[in-house]
């Protein structure tokens, strides 16, 4: 298994870390910038990118998926293992299209903040463009929303949850990348802080600002 990435996407990460809490050994192909067009391992040119036996599939989302349900057994080694356990599913069964809803939620979410801070590299911000001030009140609508939803032990009750997980990281690299300030959301806070210290998370940091 090789999984085409870079230390700083919170795409990558979300893999990363689902790799991590399921145990399972790859080979990371790691470039800390962008791919030139003709090294991009995939049609959208961009990370994560997961090569299994020669089955190549990208896009956060459906690789998560997909480790899900093709290695439903794998466990973690005892110094990974961390309670509440990684949910085996997307999605709760009985809850399905609602947590698709916020899967969703939490995509655009994460898409609006890797946004900001491209453009950012240009010297566009959401103070001079309309684009990206747009992409700021989204970020701040869909976490209003998603506080709304959320519990008091996160998404999933009982459950480390892969949108526990598709929120942790694009707020970690909002937070590593000084792209705005997003906290001041009780719920959320707490989610964030709490799972801080997991060991897949440890395993698997935002490298620094650059």
């Amino acid at each position: 298994m090789k999984l085409y990435c870079s230390n700083g996407s919170p795409f990558a990460r979300k893999v990363r870390i689902v790799l991590a809490e399921k145990g399972l050994a790859y080979e990371a192909d790691i470039q800390d910038r962008v791919r030139p067009v003709d090294e991009a391992p995939g049609p959208t040119l961009a990370v994560p990118v997961l090569d299994d036996g020669g089955r190549r599939l990208w896009e956060s989302d459906l690789i998560v998926d997909y480790l899900l349900r093709t290695y439903p057994d794998s466990r973690p080694a005892a110094d990974m293992a961390a309670t509440p356990p990684l949910s085996p599913w997307m999605a709760r069964p009985d809850r399905h299209w609602d947590d698709m809803t916020t899967l969703a939620t939490l995509a655009s979410c994460a898409t609006s903040v890797v946004n900001i801070r491209l453009m950012g590299n240009d010297g566009i911000t959401p103070e001079n463009s309309d684009y990206l001030a747009r992409q700021k009140t989204r970020i701040e609508r869909c976490l209003d929303w998603l506080e709304q939803r959320v519990t008091d032990e996160g998404f999933a009750v009982g459950w480390f949850s892969i949108m526990d997980i598709a929120f942790l990281c694009p707020m970690a690299f909002c937070e590593a990348r000084e792209i705005m300030p997003w906290r001041g959301r009780r719920k959320l806070d707490a989610l964030f802080d709490r799972h801080c210290a997991r060991p897949s998370l440890l395993a698997t940091p935002v490298n620094p600002k650059r």
